[in-house]
């Protein structure tokens, strides 16, 4: 009993440590009252909790693998998820409404348990109000045959479940989306498939799970310019995204911002990216929106002329737009285009 008595207590200052290691990095403090509930939290977690805690906080959300569970508040004083994200994340935060659990996160479903692992969940972004448009995008920066042989615009109206075709080809039913690629103005390496409900893709990190960069642009023949190198560098564990109901979710894991442009996403009638900081999450495209508005695969848009509606374009660390010197997506240096699948 005193050898475990003293591996707890062992852990538990190592985790004291880390916070204030962490604290003198980002400048940041956390209430005395909040201190106190945690160092309560930490007692009442088991050994094996407080390794898999501590792991997750060394690596800074590295290693997602385990859940902490503890047993759900119900409403009854600070929920311990709450208090470890504000104590290791957001020291700003003051409601559990405005976190969302990352989807790799697997006790969602558990009525008895909840994860107070912080890096299990992401802080919800409302985004600023576009500016005015700055100017007309140059459509003939993504002329069709950028895309690869045989593919046209994809339409997604009713649900997810669906085949995709391109140019009435079958595929496999279960995709919901397929990756593109791009650096710069330049679409590199082939489509991805995605069939899984979220999948991570990620820049220059070590990942048990998901899609780096390198992987997607794989049978270049092309060295990536210096621009795109140090991009990739930046983008650290980057985005997960995530078909949720009728939505479609990004959570920036990332250290930088991201930059995400979808029809369904804008609230006025400019083709504007919305800004989504780190350790941050969105809604990023509507289905029943979408279907409302009923966009077909040759919609027109007022300021940029034809488009794909049913696409989510995503940059990584650059923006683009009035505020930028970029002014359209095409001169960013990395970024990703979302391409839905049909629903027949």
């Amino acid at each position: 009993m005193f050898m475990f008595r003293s591996k707890k207590t062992n852990l538990i200052r190592r985790l004291e440590k880390a916070r204030k290691r962490r604290g003198n990095e980002t400048r940041r403090s956390v209430e005395e009252e909040t201190e106190i509930a945690v160092g309560n939290i930490y007692k009442k977690l088991q050994e094996n909790q407080l390794e898999m805690l501590l792991r997750a906080i060394d690596t800074r959300g590295h290693d997602l693998s385990n859940c902490v569970l503890l047993p759900r508040t119900h409403g009854n004083g600070d929920e311990p998820h709450v208090l470890f994200c504000q104590m290791w994340r957001w020291p700003d935060l003051r409601k559990g409404t405005v976190l969302r659990r990352l989807p790799m996160c697997r006790s969602a479903c558990d009525l008895v348990y909840d994860c107070c692992n912080p890096y299990h969940w992401s802080r919800l972004w409302q985004p600023e109000i576009p500016p005015p448009p700055y100017s007309r995008i140059n459509t003939e920066l993504l002329q069709p045959e950028d895309r690869a042989p045989k593919e046209v615009p994809l339409v997604c109206r009713d649900s997810f479940p669906g085949s995709l075709t391109t140019n009435g080809d079958s595929v496999n039913p279960q995709e919901w989306c397929r990756l593109a690629y791009w650096e710069l103005s330049n679409r590199v390496g082939p489509l991805f498939p995605v069939e899984r409900p979220d999948v991570n893709i990620f820049g220059k990190v070590s990942h048990p799970d998901g899609l780096s960069l390198e992987t997607l642009a794989q049978h270049s023949f092309s060295p990536p310019k210096s621009a795109v190198e140090k991009a990739r560098c930046k983008i650290g564990l980057g985005v997960t995204l995530s078909r949720e109901g009728d939505c479609v979710w990004i959570y920036n894991r990332s250290d930088n911002p991201i930059f995400v442009n979808s029809l369904t996403l804008e609230d006025s009638n400019y083709p504007l990216p919305t800004k989504v900081p780190a350790e941050h999450c969105l809604c990023v495209y509507n289905l029943k929106k979408a279907a409302q508005q009923n966009f077909g695969w040759n919609y027109t848009h007022p300021q940029i002329g034809p488009v794909d509606p049913n696409s989510i374009r995503i940059s990584f660390v650059k923006g683009w737009g009035p505020k930028y010197s970029r002014r359209e997506i095409t001169s960013c240096p990395c970024w990703l285009e979302i391409l839905l699948a049909p629903c027949r």
